[in-house]
């Protein structure tokens, strides 16, 4: 408490206390306020979901050499979600009023990354030998993850 609340306890006791509340509502109003100035810019995620619960690399990634054929399969299921989020964020980027000069230097990584995974596809098609298939697979989830670090950086920089 206070000095004047002390020494007019009995009197002040309802305005001292109703003070108090206003100070401790105007506190929270003021954080409220602080918390949605700091909050990030608001973002349009481009998860190109194909309604999978696993994650596309993960269903894959452990195949052998016998399983090249499912591989295979999975890896043009991984080109064709990239190709999807691609598709999404060229969407999002003709509808976007906002500087895009962050935006377009974040789409050039994602569009690496899309000619990286191609290649590594390329490089996969033609291993002869288990050795050379197992070092193309390694390569295709390098290529993967640095596809998917791209498009969410896209998702960090992405502002309407």
């Amino acid at each position: 408490m206070d000095r004047r609340c002390l020494m007019n306890y009995h009197l002040n006791m309802k305005t001292c206390s109703m003070g108090r509340l206003v100070l401790a509502l105007g506190f929270v109003a003021l954080s409220a306020l602080v918390g949605v100035s700091r909050a990030p810019a608001q973002t349009a995620p481009i998860s190109g979901s194909d309604g999978d619960t696993a994650p596309p690399w993960a269903q894959i990634r452990n195949d052998t050499y016998a399983q090249r054929a499912h591989f295979s399969e999975g890896v043009s299921r991984l080109s064709n979600r990239l190709d999807r989020q691609i598709g999404l964020l060229k969407a999002k980027r003709a509808t976007m009023t906002t500087d895009t000069k962050d935006w377009d230097f974040a789409m050039k990584e994602v569009m690496e990354a899309r000619s990286y995974l191609s290649s590594r596809m390329d490089e996969l098609s033609k291993t002869t030998t288990e050795e050379t298939w197992n070092a193309a697979k390694d390569h295709i989830g390098e290529a993967w993850k640095r596809s998917q670090l791209a498009v969410d950086k896209m998702n960090a920089t992405i502002t309407s």
